[in-house]
């Protein structure tokens, strides 16, 4: 009797142990877990090699693995769930988990899943996951822009961590009849300048982000941020429509220009280029940290898995510190883990080290419908304030009259 309680103490030792440790990880040895799982995943190198690491720990499964991208799987999903040949287990981008769930397409994530993941995954990419409070899938990559500069051409100069030590480092540096600018960036591109506006204060469509009443656009924030905006005008000035992304993040990759602000998906032509340059979170504006779009790659468990215990598994797997390590090898993503120093590899790396320090500063794009219009509108916000075709307030009643009458069409008011 002695030896059975010792035993039942021990074991559940080590089940609480398991249960408040930190990365989630597959349990058991395979025992209990049989049958097939179909895994969508939009990168074959990440699919073979997740599926193979996760077999040695589940031999009695069988798994297929197909190519199926991001923005292909919840339509696909949903057309294929139905009759049995689709996934059990899938990704998507972030912003198609609002129809997802509305779909139906995406099983719940256990209380105590969701509370794990709660503790390990970014709060503002994780919430986008969530409906009335249940967890309907898990961020396993991100994205958001930073700011970039060049070791060679700042030289001793320390890296700027505001936007007024910027302004005063360009004063010294610029010379526009050689077109020479300290920083390049898309100024028309409403992704990239959305910072602007929270510098200011504002947050788009309220503080939760899905109040498609309240844009934000004609608020005393935005138009704090708006005038901080233009006023960068006189240390890079260049029309809008010369600001693409060749003429502003193409010259600092050619080593033209100290400072730029973009993302991950320029890492790698930075270094085919041989760069020397180094990457750390947005510089502040008056004092306040802004904050970013940013995006994410979501796992979920098909509501058509046949197989719901080994997909909820493979999840597991994916967002562990070894399925995370393999993915970072495989894909060069950025975790979406608010603590990415136990990711071998990843947490040596010093440009994605340099994106995640602006993570935390990242909201990610909302998910109401309304999104789809407030791209346009936002750009045109930022043209007319950068080419002063109109007064920050006028540029601001304008796009709020462009909003209400993309609400009007679909049968919305403020």
């Amino acid at each position: 009797m002695k030896h059975f309680i010792t035993i039942a103490v021990l074991t559940l030792a080590l089940i609480l142990f398991d249960a408040c440790s930190g990365s989630p990880r597959p349990q058991g040895d395979g025992t209990g877990l049989s049958g097939e799982l179909v895994i969508w995943l939009d990168n074959d190198t990440w699919g073979r090699e997740a599926i193979s690491a996760f077999r040695k720990i589940h031999p009695g499964l069988r798994v297929r693995y197909q190519r199926v991208g991001s923005i292909d799987s919840r339509p696909k999903v949903a057309l294929e769930g139905p009759s049995g040949m689709g996934p059990d287990v899938f990704i998507m981008a972030h912003d198609n988990m609002a129809t997802a769930i509305t779909d139906g397409i995406c099983e719940p994530f256990s209380n105590e899943l969701h509370e794990r993941y709660s503790g390990l995954i970014l709060e503002t990419a994780l919430k986008t996951c969530v409906s009335e409070e249940i967890l309907y899938g898990v961020p396993v990559s991100t994205e958001n822009i930073a700011f970039f500069y060049n070791k060679t051409l700042l030289g001793n100069t320390p890296v700027p961590k505001t936007f007024e030590e910027i302004v005063a480092f360009a004063e010294q540096w610029n010379n526009p009849r050689s077109n020479r600018y300290a920083i390049r960036w898309p100024v028309e591109d409403p992704y990239y300048n959305y910072f602007f506006l929270t510098g200011g204060g504002m947050k788009l469509f309220g503080h939760d982000m899905n109040d498609y009443k309240s844009p934000g656009w004609d608020s005393d924030s935005a138009a704090e941020g708006l005038r901080f905006y233009r006023s960068l005008r006189r240390i890079y000035d260049v029309p809008s429509g010369d600001t693409y992304q060749e003429a502003s993040v193409g010259r600092f990759i050619r080593g033209d220009t100290p400072f730029t602000i973009t993302g991950p998906w320029a890492l790698n032509d930075m270094k085919r280029a041989r760069l020397n340059f180094g990457v750390t979170k947005l510089p502040t504006i008056n004092g306040k940290q802004p904050r970013c779009f940013s995006g994410a790659i979501v796992a979920s468990v098909s509501s058509f898995s046949k197989n719901k215990e080994a997909a909820f598994a493979f999840i597991e797997f994916l967002t562990s510190n070894d399925g995370i390590t393999l993915m970072y090898r495989t894909t060069g993503k950025l975790a979406a883990l608010k603590d990415i120093s136990g990711i071998e590899g990843l947490r040596d790396d010093p440009h994605l080290m340099g994106i995640q320090e602006q993570s935390p500063f990242a909201d990610p794009m909302p998910t109401i419908p309304e999104m789809a219009h407030a791209w346009e509108i936002q750009k045109n916000l930022f043209v007319s304030v950068w080419n002063n075709t109109q007064t920050v307030e006028a540029a601001q009643r304008a796009a709020m009259s462009a909003y209400d009458t993309v609400l009007l069409m679909s049968g919305k008011r403020r």
